[in-house]
């Protein structure tokens, strides 16, 4: 299976993501234009 990105960050869509207008989103914050916040774009860190 082809992995989506989001069209407004780039990040990978996970499940069946958010649509708006025919287009799929990673999260309701991109699919309403506004800044992604909800931590999908973060990349977790190890800490030793």
């Amino acid at each position: 299976m082809v992995e989506q990105l989001c069209p407004a960050c780039g990040c990978h869509i996970a499940g069946s993501g958010y649509e708006s207008e025919g287009v799929v989103y990673c999260c309701e914050l991109c699919a309403s234009g506004s800044t992604c916040e909800g931590g999908c774009c973060t990349i977790a860190e190890e800490h030793e």
